[in-house]
């Protein structure tokens, strides 16, 4: 957390402040498009994310790790 904040400061330091304001009327009637489309990358990074957080699965891979060194 403290590199975090350490980096975001030099960021800030480095490319000055940014003028970050809010166009209320510019956000208000712009039109946002929402999908609701199943996202195929994020199913993906789940499934193998759950594999991996899987005791069982998890016991394996050490254990091929370990028997790979």
């Amino acid at each position: 957390m403290k590199a975090c904040i350490i980096i975001h400061n030099m960021i800030i330091e480095d490319e000055g402040v940014m003028n970050i304001g809010f166009d209320h009327e510019h956000k208000v009637n712009s039109f946002i498009s929402v999908s609701y489309n199943e996202i195929l990358e994020l199913h993906d990074f789940l499934q193998t994310h759950n594999r991996i957080r899987d005791r069982e699965t998890s016991s394996q891979l050490q254990e091929d790790l370990f028997e790979h060194l």
